[in-house]
């Protein structure tokens, strides 16, 4: 690592997370200034202003500069979606159990006093809580008809309706080859071909005004950093940090307004790009993208490679500085503040030759050199990728960073071409947030989406539609239980209830997505997208030319699987009990019931081993859901999808859960993503991603995840990281998605859980990021320790 770098990580790390309400108070301000305009007018104006108005500065020492908050990781505030709950929950911002983060009280006092008054009612999620029918609200809302709404648990989109617009690959190549006066020049030939008595024509201006503004604000910003560094210069004393000062403003000067002629120009385009868009969108997932491929043009011939190494290093430590605030209880399902700023490496080439270049190599340089939590470092694994280039991916992953993540490119870009782009589009693909995947420059935002419990949906088929945490029912009155004479009877049951919750998911995306057309606009990110100039329409009006989505992610995979598999083995196939006699034992938490559960825990088969009786039952458990999902459309009609990412939702959905036929307990988390269960994965690694490959990866198109830790002395020297590069290509063979490793041992996660300073930059894979692990909740801590630690 370069000591520049090494000073600039030491200063991110050592900052704790903070709110920021800059962003807030300029929004505001611009929205009662602009009162009775159309909204897509008012957005642009707010764009420009907060590019001409935010604080700025340049920290001793970097290279790369722009940052939305003066402070590292600073948590910008967007009053337009976190309004509606936040005034409750900044009492206890700071002390909070779940990912706590600084505010003064002099911000909180003009939060409550000017800020939030004027965005009351005006949110998405009040929207919804205002227009959800009672049958759906009893579905999301844990005491329907009360302000702030906390989460049932049995299905879960308004925590990603409250953190808002994100999940996204923004075009960094148009700004790149174009520069931002490029794109300008697009808005203005579009704009003179409008007929203004065609009243289309009149919206189609002005969006198209609103995109100007919001471009030439990204330009006023780059030029305050400019004149930044250019005053900074006039005092520095070092000659050659003077020197770097000046080249600072020349480049800003530069970019993004023009192409850039360089590496150092080029990766500053980029940042302020990346910038630009984290400051308009509130979501997470704001991802880069296939950065090796757009970037590589401008890694010319001359370019010194310790500097360009030197420049990707900044670059990584910059994304660490970025932070997002998200309300308590979604705090839950994302815990560790991640962003999924998914980088992405290697692949195919859109004529399907490998895409593997000099860069792939020097980006995964710069994170075995900087081990930091973002970007999320991506790899794309197919059967030419050069043994070199898996090596060298295997190198960083024993680090026990948690990067990078490993990819099946071939099986990804099928799943595309399923959704019907063509050849180029599907390998062309980028990688965004966990691991979904995207189309490069065309796809839109999408809007909402969220998390089913499968689990729930089974308690709910077992008890006739009543909810045991509640005593009500909240489900279809599918019968009693104990009167099924067949296994049909309970899927059948089970896929009644997963049909009726999904519904209703689907009735709160209807109402939210009608929402964000109507309150929310981004006419920077739309300017960016292919087909938004062109048709005259913002993300929000469907201006993008393929808007698929939302997504749906099951949660509690393996948990479902095994307990359907204990009900048709034990009760069914071998009568070795009655229904009756597991479901009085599943209605006492197993208490007395301690040598059933062992039966269950033990002598039924479990999903993880490779055994296709379990992993039969598990993959149907999961395409009733995937084709339920995809009978439904979003309001531009592209249809929805569903894949297997629980973030850390397995944690708080688990809480919800009574016992579980499987042998669970009440309360306990439920398995991660597409793992196994805890402890239930006895065969080893191979016979896990066997049966993570049954699951049918490619149907589900958001994507599958899957967890694994290895013992670090697995895969200790030589042998160890061919062996770890063989079981990567061995995963995709059998067709699993993706996989992620943590290589740590318990003793260092113990050690470190007693003595945290002394391990403030210990980095784990949480689920489709990775993590500071002193900072996560204790209860995310012991996910992890308990997950199974294999050998290779």
């Amino acid at each position: 690592m370069h000591t520049r770098v090494e000073k600039l990580r030491a200063r991110m790390i050592g900052e704790r997370p903070s709110v920021d309400i800059h962003r807030a108070r300029i929004v505001t301000r611009v929205h009662r200034e602009s009162a009775g305009e159309p909204l897509v007018s008012v957005w642009g104006k707010a764009m420009y202003r907060l590019f001409a108005e935010l604080p700025i500065d340049i920290a001793p020492g970097e290279l790369l500069v722009g940052l939305p908050t003066l402070r590292p990781r600073g948590a910008q505030l967007y009053p337009e979606v976190q309004a509606g709950w936040l005034d409750a929950e900044l009492d206890s911002v700071s002390t909070r159990e779940w990912d706590p983060l600084e505010i003064s009280d002099e911000d909180k006092q003009e939060l409550r006093n000017d800020i939030l008054p004027y965005w009351k009612g005006r949110t998405i999620a009040e929207r919804l809580f205002a227009q959800v029918p009672a049958d759906t609200a009893c579905l999301i809302y844990l005491e329907p008809g009360v302000w702030p709404t906390k989460s049932t648990g049995i299905i879960d989109n308004y925590s990603l309706i409250q953190k808002g617009i994100g999940t996204v690959v923004p075009n960094y190549r148009k700004v790149l080859e174009l520069g931002v006066s490029g794109i300008v020049r697009q808005i203005d030939d579009r704009a003179s071909a409008l007929d203004l008595a065609d009243p289309d024509d009149v919206k189609r201006k002005l969006f198209l005004d609103s995109a100007r503004l919001a471009l030439q604000g990204l330009v006023l910003f780059a030029e305050r950093y400019s004149h930044r560094a250019a005053e900074l210069a006039a005092e520095e004393t070092d000659p050659a940090r003077k020197a770097e000062l000046l080249r600072i403003r020349d480049v800003c000067a530069h970019v993004p307004a023009n192409p850039p002629r360089n590496f150092h120009e080029a990766v500053q385009a980029f940042w302020f790009t990346q910038l630009a868009v984290r400051i308009e969108e509130s979501g997470h997932s704001l991802s880069p993208g296939r950065f090796d491929q757009y970037m590589l043009p401008y890694l010319g011939p001359d370019e010194d490679r310790d500097k360009v190494l030197e420049f990707l290093e900044c670059l990584m430590v910059k994304f660490s500085e970025l932070m997002l605030f998200v309300n308590a209880d979604t705090s839950k399902f994302y815990t560790g503040v991640p962003q999924w700023q998914n980088f992405n490496l290697g692949g195919r080439l859109p004529n399907g030759q490998d895409a593997t270049n000099e860069l792939s190599y020097l980006c995964l340089d710069a994170m075995i050199n900087v081990r930091v939590v973002q970007p999320d470092i991506s790899v794309r694994i197919h059967t030419d990728t050069p043994e070199s280039f898996l090596l060298k991916a295997a190198e960083l992953s024993r680090l026990g960073t948690g990067h990078p993540k490993f990819y099946n490119e071939d099986l990804i870009a099928y799943s595309l071409a399923c959704k019907g782009l063509n050849i180029v589009e599907s390998r062309d693909f980028a990688i965004m947030g966990c691991v979904e995947p995207r189309v490069q420059a065309k796809e839109g935002i999408h809007l909402t989406g969220g998390f089913i419990n499968l689990p729930a949906a089974l308690e709910l088929a077992l008890n006739d539609g009543i909810w045991r945490r509640t005593g009500k029912r909240v489900g279809l009155p599918t019968g009693d239980a104990r009167s099924f004479t067949s296994y049909e009877q309970i899927k059948a049951a089970y896929e009644a209830q997963l049909s009726y919750i999904i519904r209703h998911m689907f009735v709160v995306n209807a109402i939210a997505e009608n929402a964000y057309s109507e309150i929310l606009c981004s006419p920077f990110l739309s300017a960016l997208t292919e087909g938004c100039i062109e048709s005259g329409r913002s993300l929000q009006q469907g201006g993008a030319i393929y808007n698929f989505g939302p997504a749906v992610n099951e949660i509690g995979v393996a948990d479902t699987g095994d307990s359907l598999a204990a009900i048709k083995k034990l009760v069914f196939d071998d009568k070795h009990i009655t229904m009756d006699e597991l479901l009085t034992a599943i209605e006492n938490d197993f208490d007395g019931y301690e040598e059933l559960r062992g039966t269950l825990l033990h002598d039924a088969p479990k999903f993880g081993n490779d055994e296709d009786y379990v992993d039969d039952i598990t993959r149907d458990a999961v395409q009733i859901g995937n084709r339920e999902v995809m009978r439904y459309r979003n309001i531009f009609g592209g249809q929805a999808q569903s894949g297997i990412i629980a973030v850390t939702a397995g944690i708080p959905f688990g809480t919800v859960v009574g016992a579980l036929p499987s042998g669970r307990k009440a309360g306990q988390p439920l398995a991660d993503n597409s793992s196994p269960s805890s402890g239930a994965d006895r065969l080893g690694p191979t016979a896990v991603a066997r049966s993570v490959g049954k699951l049918d990866p490619a149907s589900l198109r958001n994507g599958t995840l899957l967890n694994l830790r290895l013992s670090p002395q697995s895969t200790a020297g030589d042998q160890g990281l061919h062996r770890m590069a063989s079981f990567v290509r061995g995963l995709f063979d059998v067709g699993c998605w993706h996989a992620q490793f943590n290589v740590v041992d318990s003793g260092t996660l113990r050690d470190a859980q007693e003595h945290p300073a002394e391990y403030a930059d210990l980095l784990v894979r949480v689920a489709g990021y990775s993590a500071y692990f002193t900072q996560l909740h204790r209860d995310v801590q012991e996910d992890i320790i308990h997950r199974t630690e294999h050998g290779l």
